[in-house]
């Protein structure tokens, strides 16, 4: 049984922890326009500036990330300015929503490898531990039966991720605020994987 039969529903929540309010952007249809707008409003009013202002914010976040790249060598200049035009042409829900979906999908590599420690941590088989969740399980309950703490469980979910981050800060790539905060964001996705039971969504 592979993992990715676990995750299309049952680990939303969860990795909604991480994505935000990007989840408010998922999916197509004549609703998505007026949902990013409203989603696009809301967090510009959280934040006291303009809509407009908001979108400005995040493309030059966005482009600073890629004269960032650029200047490492991961890009070429031609890939560095065909993404620098696409962000300055980018409308503002479009825009958003492009940020969104790339938090959801670190959300939900972070909530794998979570599970994949969580499988070694137990010394469970992946497919055993995929069989459990599935029938309705719960990480904890596992630990238990393992005469394992559940904090014991956490700390092991979280190592792998900490050690990244630690890296990640000696190498320039993060400051100590922004590892904090997402030391924050994955300490409350391991609580919430613990204690969620798929069962009931995971088909």
């Amino acid at each position: 049984m592979r993992f990715n039969r676990l995750t299309a529903v049952s680990l939303v929540t969860a990795t909604a922890l991480l994505a935000g309010g990007g989840a408010a952007l998922a999916g197509d249809g004549p609703d998505r326009a007026a949902r990013c707008d409203a989603f696009l409003a809301k967090a510009a009013e959280k934040r006291g500036v303009s809509v407009d202002q908001l979108t400005a914010d995040l493309k030059a976040r966005v482009t600073a990330k890629i004269d960032a790249a650029e200047q490492a060598g991961k890009l070429t200049a031609e890939q560095a300015a065909a993404k620098r035009a696409a962000v300055a042409e980018a409308a503002g829900c479009k825009a958003v929503a492009t940020k969104a979906r790339k938090a959801r999908g670190k959300a939900k590599l972070a909530a794998f490898r979570m599970l994949a420690a969580a499988a070694e941590y137990l010394d469970l088989p992946k497919a055993e531990l995929w069989a459990e969740l599935k029938q309705g399980t719960t990480l904890a309950q596992l630990a238990s039966a393992k005469g394992k703490t559940v904090a014991g469980l956490q700390a092991a979910m979280l190592t792998k991720a900490k050690e990244r981050l630690a890296k990640a800060l000696a190498a320039g790539k993060i400051k100590d605020a922004q590892r904090d905060a997402l030391v924050g964001r994955l300490e409350q996705l391991a609580e919430r994987l613990v204690t969620t039971s798929f069962g009931a969504t995971a088909a």
